[in-house]
């Protein structure tokens, strides 16, 4: 059973990177996608309680904000994943930009989701996590270890 958080600033790629890495063996938990925090708590349960291994595709920019699936996916015998998506900021509103309008986010929030970011750590109980870099080259995505 795994649960991998997705961590990154808005416009990052991180709904892109779950498509290309994950989307035929985890399912997608997004408050994009889910619109309210009720169902998201109940999705993520109805995945804890039957083992579905998962991702968590939001900003989760800090510790506390992982918390509500850390705790709970440790509790439940999990082993934990994080993705740090990162990306300049001026690649994120440039991506941003080209959002249609009505799922733009203002500038202020992606950088303010930037101010707070703090990376995934042990500390978290995250057994490993990696820094997930866009690299159309190289298919798509580089991948560098940062934990263990």
């Amino acid at each position: 059973m795994e649960a991998v958080i997705l961590c990154g600033i808005q416009a990052a790629g991180k709904t892109s990177f779950y498509r290309d890495r994950y989307l035929d063996t985890h399912v997608r938990i997004s408050l994009d996608l889910l619109r309210t925090r009720h169902r998201e708590a109940l999705f993520l349960e109805t995945c804890l309680r039957s083992g579905q291994r998962f991702v968590v595709d939001n900003t989760n920019p800090t510790v506390d904000e992982r918390r509500r699936y850390t705790a709970s996916a440790l509790a439940a015998g999990f082993r934990l994943v994080g993705c740090l998506v990162d990306v300049a900021p001026s690649e994120a509103l440039a991506r941003n930009a080209r959002r249609p309008e009505r799922r733009r986010i203002p500038v202020a929030g992606v950088l303010g989701t930037r101010k707070r970011l703090e990376p995934p750590s042990a500390a978290e109980g995250f057994e490993e996590v990696w820094v997930v870099r866009h690299d159309a080259a190289n298919g798509g995505w580089r991948l560098e270890r940062s934990l263990p």
